[in-house]
């Protein structure tokens, strides 16, 4: 259940008596260190290391998920919806859902300013795993196999699709946020990665709008399941032995084509080269998972789009010009990254092909 205000809205507010109620047991002090600062992420996350009483026990460390203290970061959210989404994703889907997914202590959210509180199990993780740096085949297989899992379970479900909290990939205000981000992010992310070392970033600019805009008018047509849309490797807890992924952040969650969340995980988790090498590897996998999972469903169904879906790689790469801390480093070279391996994935599958001098 979602509580409603009033409740902590920043780490300052956060006290151990809301502490021990959220976990039922006594609390006597905790220790708070920030997460993902340099990681485009659109709130505030902390680790709380916890102290117990004598007789009192419980989980260690628990995370903090508050939403961002930048205004302009509240009311795109407010806008469209994404805190409120992720807080009854977990609240009415995620028990249902066969993927590893963290426990939810306690969540709150305040409707008319899109603050909220999210109190989360703490998942160990391997440290060294990093968007930037990329992974390796085997572990984009744990990947794939969860993805599989979640699309093969919701695909053509019609709860989904009832949900007003949960919006269609192709609808009206999806389509408009998405257009926006393209608008006021792609001149300063061209910018930045040098639109004169390569015409393929010039082409790409005068197509991305019109482009994303069919692609994602295309969708509505397409078999619908549930999709996270933001499966890329910060959202994405490997376990430090390498056996296991635990899927987080379904901020962006929503309904349409599997096939978005397979080319947007393969693209930009990947670096270009192992893509390249291990792309159809990855994709025939999935539909093996699929047949296994759900022998009546046609993998090919779920992939349907997915060489257009690249497109939208570029757009949140351009998105997160408008949305990113730019004064973060990392997340400029996020930015930087995330382009130009949607770049190279989108001349790969003739997205440019027939607009190239």
């Amino acid at each position: 259940m979602i509580g409603s205000a009033p409740f902590p809205v920043s780490l300052n507010d956060l006290t151990t008596e809301v502490l021990s109620r959220a976990l039922g047991v006594e609390i006597l002090d905790f220790e708070a260190e920030p997460l993902g600062l340099d990681r485009g992420m659109l709130c505030e996350l902390f680790l709380l290391d916890l102290r117990y009483g004598d007789a009192a026990h419980g989980p260690p460390r628990v995370v903090a998920k508050f939403s961002s203290s930048r205004e302009l970061v509240r009311s795109r959210a407010l806008a469209v919806g994404i805190y409120e989404r992720e807080l009854r994703f977990f609240d009415v889907l995620a028990n249902r859902t066969p993927m590893r997914l963290p426990d939810v202590y306690a969540s709150w959210y305040d409707a008319k300013s899109a603050e909220f509180l999210l109190l989360l199990e703490a998942i160990e993780a391997d440290v060294e795993v990093d968007q930037l740096n990329g992974i390796d085949a085997g572990r984009a297989k744990l990947v794939i196999r969860e993805m599989a899992s979640l699309h093969a379970k919701w695909a053509g479900d019609p709860e989904i699709e009832g949900l007003e909290w949960l919006p269609t990939l192709g609808s009206p205000d999806r389509r408009r946020s998405l257009g926006d981000h393209v608008r006021n992010g792609w001149n300063p992310l061209a910018e930045m990665i040098g639109p004169g070392s390569d015409p393929k970033i010039s082409v790409a600019g005068e197509l991305l709008e019109r482009r994303l805009d069919e692609a994602l008018a295309n969708s509505r047509g397409c078999l619908a399941t549930l999709i996270h849309l933001d499966l890329r490797l910060d959202n994405l807890l490997f376990s430090p032995d390498g056996t296991t992924v635990t899927v987080i952040d379904w901020q962006g969650v929503g309904v349409g084509p599997a096939s978005w969340d397979l080319a947007y995980f393969i693209s930009q988790s990947l670096t270009i080269e192992n893509r390249r090498n291990h792309e159809k590897e990855l994709l025939d996998l999935y539909a093996d998972v699929v047949r296994t999972l759900q022998p009546d469903l046609d993998p090919v169904e779920l992939m349907v789009g997915y060489e257009e879906a690249m497109w939208y790689g570029l757009t949140i790469a351009a998105a997160l010009m408008v949305v990113g801390d730019m004064d973060e480093p990392r997340t400029r070279l996020l930015a930087e990254t995330m382009a130009l391996r949607a770049l190279a994935a989108l001349d790969d599958h003739g997205q440019l092909e027939a607009e190239l001098p």
